[in-house]
């Protein structure tokens, strides 16, 4: 569905990043429409949702920038860019006077301003089969949800919108007042609508959407609504819909693991495992899709590959712990061999097992070096400005996920012998011993930890494994922290109140109704 996004929201980029001025030349220009000129046919009421998915390729949500910021704040993987933003992130340390800092607030308000428009216009246009209509509200609402879940995430307490601004005040608004349970709750209304308007899937269905692969559906809706209850600590609830979930009955675990980070488009549609995605694609088309008014000339590539790419491949910006590599070589499969999510998700000499190579290249480095992989073009030699055009998705919820997720909501519902069948399944696809009688007889303290290194193995450098320390506690428990230190020398800079990316002093300076978050002090 992303691949044409472009000739279809052109027209209208503008319409949803600012609103409209007054005409004084009485000459309508086709590429600036007021609301009331624009939201008129079902086409254009498309469009509008389309233009919400933009958002997702863009640098401050997954091009780069979410990724980034969540994967260099963990134990994963460290910082060596010589971008000061990027080693100072990754360390605790980075300022709020960085306007990097605010790339993803920007992006994630564009994608809530975005939604909005098409909340309130939708409704009011006559020409457009209502089951249609449904379906496009109910992915707006599912996008704004997801919007709001990675801004608190990242900021804590944010301004909530719902509405277009309308008038110089409500361009201001304010995050004074806002708790965390009231953006928690916001984020459910959302899930909530979006769950009861979306269909499993888009095949079948009757409408110009039918067949239509990347769209938001109702499994994507129940994943994120698990994940939410989950964050919240609500265990009963994340069962539930984590449940319904899997008894959908339409995903299942991918039988190669490595298929997950293919750029392969016949490899990626045939994957089981994806519920939510940011699509890119293998596009040489003359601009980056950094940001800004989307046009037919964006590239629409992944930004990760190249970021993460070994030197002499791309950027070389992270590098994987030592925690990571020791953590992933820790069990062998069944046959002996190292498991299969090692190779995909770091770049090694491992003649035993056949790897070799390095971006199709003899192995350029010595024997015992190791750097990423997972997200870069490793496997298919892409490499420098070629790295500039990786089409691999950027799962956003994935099966697997939900699995793990499960078993942990299970778990902290007093469920643990229930819970270990679902982490084996995941381990099954590694060919791993089936440990499911020892996990089951674990207490939660046990499992948590079991738990923890089977995320690692499934999960690593996917954005998780940040969130995950931040709402385990781990930050605040000084055994844990000391750990995490051991695993990554970035977290001797951590300090309390960095668990959050500050928010950009240029933002709070513009806008006098904001409040500054913990990392702003």
């Amino acid at each position: 569905m992303y691949r044409n996004i472009f000739k279809i929201i052109a027209c209208i980029g503008m319409l949803l990043t600012a609103q409209a001025c007054e005409d004084k030349l009485e000459i309508p220009n086709p590429n600036s429409l007021s609301a009331e000129e624009f939201f008129v046919t079902q086409d254009q009421a498309i469009a509008s949702v389309d233009a919400i998915y933009n958002s997702l390729i863009i640098d401050g949500t997954y091009n780069r920038m979410t990724p980034v910021y969540n994967d260099g704040r963990s134990d994963e993987v460290s910082s060596r860019s010589p971008w000061v933003f990027l080693t100072g992130l990754s360390s605790f340390v980075v300022p709020p006077t960085d306007g990097a800092t605010g790339w993803a607030w920007d992006a994630y308000y564009i994608m809530v301003l975005r939604a909005n428009y098409a909340l309130e216009n939708i409704p009011i246009i006559e020409d457009i089969e209502p089951e249609l209509r449904d379906r496009l509200m109910g992915q707006a609402y599912f996008l704004r949800g997801l919007a709001y879940f990675n801004l608190t995430n990242t900021y804590d307490i944010v301004p909530l919108i719902l509405e277009v601004p309308e008038g110089q005040e409500a361009f201001y608004p304010s995050n004074e007042g806002i708790t965390k349970d009231m953006i928690w709750d916001q984020i459910q209304a959302d899930l909530e609508l979006a769950e009861a308007s979306l269909p499993v899937s888009y095949d079948g269905i009757s409408g110009p959407d039918n067949g239509q692969v990347g769209r938001a559906t109702k499994g994507a809706a129940l994943s994120m609504l698990g994940k939410l209850n989950l964050y919240r600590e609500r265990y009963t609830e994340a069962v539930d819909y984590f449940r319904q979930v899997i008894d959908l009955g339409v995903y299942s675990l991918a039988p190669n693991y490595a298929d997950l980070f293919s750029d392969d488009p016949a490899v990626e549609q045939a994957n089981p495992g994806k519920i939510f995605w940011a699509e890119f694609t293998t596009s040489t088309n003359s601009e980056l899709n950094w940001g800004g008014d989307p046009n037919v000339n964006w590239r629409q590539f992944l930004a990760v590959s190249p970021t993460y790419a070994a030197p002499g491949y791309g950027f070389f910006d992270f590098f994987p712990t030592p925690f990571l590599y020791n953590e992933m070589r820790e069990e062998r499969t069944l046959d002996g061999s190292l498991d299969p999510r090692y190779h995909a998700t770091i770049l090694s000499y491992e003649p035993e097992d056949g790897y070799t190579t390095a971006y199709l290249d003899p192995w350029p480095y010595q024997p015992n070096e190791y750097y990423i992989k997972k997200y870069t073009n490793a496997d298919n030699g892409l490499a420098n400005e070629g790295a500039n055009a990786s089409g691999i998705n950027y799962h956003i919820i994935r099966y697997a996920d939900v699995l793990l997720m499960y078993a942990e909501a299970l778990a902290n519902s007093g469920d643990i012998a229930g819970a270990a069948q679902y982490v084996q399944e995941v381990r099954d696809r590694a060919n791993l011993a089936d440990r499911t009688a020892e996990f089951a007889a674990y207490s939660l303290d046990q499992f948590m930890e079991q738990l923890a290194h089977e995320r690692v193995m499934e999960l690593a450098i996917e954005g998780v494994r940040w969130h995950d320390i931040k709402r385990w506690g781990w930050l605040d428990d000084p055994e844990k922290l000391a750990e995490l230190r051991a695993h990554d020398f970035e977290f001797n800079t951590y300090t309390s109140g960095r668990k959050w990316m500050p928010i950009a002093q240029g933002e709070l300076d513009l806008n006098q109704n904001l409040v500054g978050n913990s990392a702003n002090q």
